[in-house]
């Protein structure tokens, strides 16, 4: 199985149990949810699903926000929003605070999920057929064309043709998830969180605002559609918006407590990864590996070559060593031997102003002499894994 066959599922990774099937196929993950939070007394296969659960209803839920609103934002490449949403006939306003509650609303379910996680205790395999789960987009209790997490993963990173090839794919894809995937799950959720208040930090609801506001007072002086004028099409002013959102969220002082709270979890993310690569080293099985060590295969088909976990840790403890402020990064004012400290970033956030950044000024307050991390580690990776680096990027976190 090639590479980009994977990629459906890296941020909809999901566990159930394929034994008895309580909750996949036929019903809703809220349903599931709701299932396994009843259950008097839990084992930790039931923990991990609880997890996982709350994890993809999470993901679910933004899908739904945007549905509601027909807010479909594919053009934004950020986690979930990138994930492709059909069109509502009958739509609610978009809401210029829209975005950040999207992502205020998963920075609590992956806070559930983390919680549910952390009930495990022992052992875990647990089974699932990745055809089996779906996410409840349009609110109906049914299962709908499109609404497959593979389907939905799929439309976000591959082309139509890649798209038909998928759909030649066998209709039981089953995975066993074991204890050193609790640690790779709870990692991912502190990646989505990290992001989440980052974005809250940069809270874009004013910038949205000012920007459909305008946009709607020069829709009324022109008088006429864009179509009519020969200028710019509607995906060029949509780009325009977009990008003039994006700017004016983040050309502003963030929340402090906010970017300090995504640089816990970033950390915490890296930390989680080295007790998965820890616990993963010492499987001896070898049953349906959703991510295999050097003496295991990939349920999915895909080949690892000997040395991607070393290499992979490489990169993160290059990752840790710029979060703690060990190593600086690059700016070609300063750079070699002065570069940027991330860390200072984070806990004492600028606004990003694009130009001064580029220029320098913008970032002289938190540039330093010292180490500069290198690209060396990632060039390696990409190397050894034959260029797929950014598909086996996110199945590794």
């Amino acid at each position: 199985m090639k590479l980009r066959f994977i990629l459906p599922f890296l941020l909809t990774a999901s566990i159930s149990q394929a034994q008895t099937n309580p909750f996949i196929a036929s019903e809703t993950l809220e349903m599931a949810q709701s299932r396994l939070a009843d259950l008097p007394a839990r084992t930790d296969d039931q923990n991990f699903a609880l997890g996982a659960v709350h994890f993809l209803r999470g993901i679910e839920k933004t899908l739904q926000t945007r549905w509601l609103h027909n807010a479909t934002l594919n053009d934004f490449d950020m986690p979930v929003l990138r994930l492709p949403v059909a069109p509502n006939p009958d739509a609610q306003p978009f809401s210029p605070d829209l975005i950040t509650n999207i992502f205020a609303g998963l920075r609590t379910d992956m806070q559930a999920s983390r919680m549910a996680l952390a009930e495990v205790n022992g052992e875990v395999a647990l089974r699932v057929n990745l055809q089996d789960l779906w996410f409840d987009i349009n609110m109906n209790n049914t299962r709908d064309t499109g609404e497959g997490i593979m389907e939905v993963g799929a439309g976000s990173v591959m082309s139509d043709r890649q798209m038909r090839d998928m759909e030649q794919m066998p209709q039981n894809i089953k995975i066993q998830f074991d204890a050193a995937d609790v640690a790779w799950l709870t990692a991912y959720t502190h990646l989505i969180s990290g992001v989440s208040e980052l974005v809250v930090a940069f809270d874009p609801t004013e910038a949205i605002e000012t920007v459909m506001q305008s946009a709607s007072e020069m829709d009324d002086l022109r008088g006429m559609p864009f179509a009519q004028r020969g200028f710019l099409g509607p995906n060029e002013t949509r780009w325009m918006d977009q990008f003039a959102m994006v700017y004016g969220a983040l050309n502003q002082q963030p929340d402090a407590s906010r970017t300090r709270a995504a640089h816990a979890h970033f950390l915490e993310m890296i930390a989680q990864n080295k007790v998965f690569w820890a616990e993963l080293a010492q499987e001896t099985d070898n049953t349906l590996e959703w991510i295999p060590n050097e003496n295991q295969q990939a349920a999915l088909g895909f080949e690892m070559p000997v040395g991607t976990g070393i290499a992979w840790q490489a990169i993160l403890a290059d990752a840790e060593a710029i979060l703690n402020g060990d190593l600086l990064i690059n700016h070609w004012r300063v750079s070699p031997g002065v570069g940027i400290n991330v860390k200072e970033m984070f806990m004492n956030p600028p606004a990003v102003d694009i130009v001064t950044w580029v220029q320098g000024s913008g970032l002289l307050p938190y540039m330093e002499r010292g180490p500069v991390a290198t690209s060396e580690n990632m060039r390696a990776f990409n190397r050894l894994v034959s260029g797929n680096s950014v598909g086996l990027s996110f199945l590794l976190n």
